[in-house]
């Protein structure tokens, strides 16, 4: 059932992740232009996305909301509780509202709307912006089953979905909200690795990358457990064996959990609720 693509999408911040959503939307064709409108405070930023993606910009929020059936926050975290008192007398009750503003609770927004509306909260990641991310999704009892679906569809079109109770929302942004950030940090070290026995950095980095993109397709695809595919490179004496060696005499493992543990211990500390 193809719900969104008949719906009028409304984007309200046009930064990275709002211009990569657009991007998905249109790119997987979930929907057309013609259907989605956006707007932000920047000038350039509309003037820019509206030539590039021939949608609609809007000036004020306030008539996106009433051209719109969907509208999504994409907005800084400061910037939310401004945006909602703009809209909050245009929304209505054929309108679902999708936040994707990190660390912003269901319950602020609700409080700084004061009215009853179909509200998911979204956490989407920075590969979203080349159609790879992962999202997750947090509803509130007054979002239909339909509006769930809805919301998959649209970051469908940008990766995979998932969807969670609100209260491991932290955990989320520890794990993959921050997680592309590690990958970096590990695929940097590992092509570092390749050049220190020989490689060329810019063909370290590529073997670095493509093995990581491989290896995350294997688990997604086979739905085997990633310790047993380890095991499956892994040959008694070899190679690997003695890398693996080295990364767990390294504390590799216990830093790489500490480091999710501790971003998500972050992400209580700064939400806004």
């Amino acid at each position: 059932m193809k719900l969104g693509f008949e719906r009028r999408i409304g984007v309200i911040g046009i930064g990275k992740m709002g211009e990569g959503l657009i991007s998905g939307l249109i790119g997987s064709k979930f929907t057309d232009g013609a259907k989605i409108g956006v707007s932000d405070v920047n000038v350039e930023r509309r003037e820019h996305v509206s030539k590039k993606y021939q949608i609609t910009c809007y000036p004020d929020n306030r008539i996106l909301v009433k051209n719109s059936d969907i509208v999504v926050i994409a907005v800084r975290p400061r910037d939310v509780k401004t945006v909602l008192e703009d809209i909050r007398e245009e929304l209505k009750p054929k309108h679902l509202l999708i936040s994707i503003a990190a660390g912003v609770s269901t319950s602020f927004i609700l409080r700084s709307l004061q009215k009853r509306v179909s509200l998911i909260r979204a956490m989407p990641n920075n590969p979203c912006m080349i159609r790879e991310g992962m999202t997750a999704l947090a509803s509130t009892p007054n979002a239909s089953d339909e509006d769930i679906q809805v919301a998959k569809q649209i970051f469908e079109s940008v990766g995979r979905v998932t969807v969670l109770d609100e209260k491991l929302f932290d955990a989320v942004t520890g794990l993959s909200g921050s997680g592309p950030a590690y990958v970096y940090l590990f695929i940097e070290a590992m092509a570092d690795g390749g050049v220190k026995v020989g490689l060329p950095k810019d063909k370290a980095i590529l073997l670095a990358a493509q093995t990581f993109l491989g290896s995350a397709k294997m688990i997604l695809e086979t739905g085997v457990h990633p310790g047993r595919l380890r095991d499956l490179v892994a040959t008694p004496g070899g190679t690997t064996v003695s890398g693996l060696y080295e990364l767990e005499e390294g504390k590799v493992r216990a830093a790489v959990m500490r480091a999710v543990e501790e971003a998500t211990q972050r992400a209580k500390e700064l939400k806004t609720e």
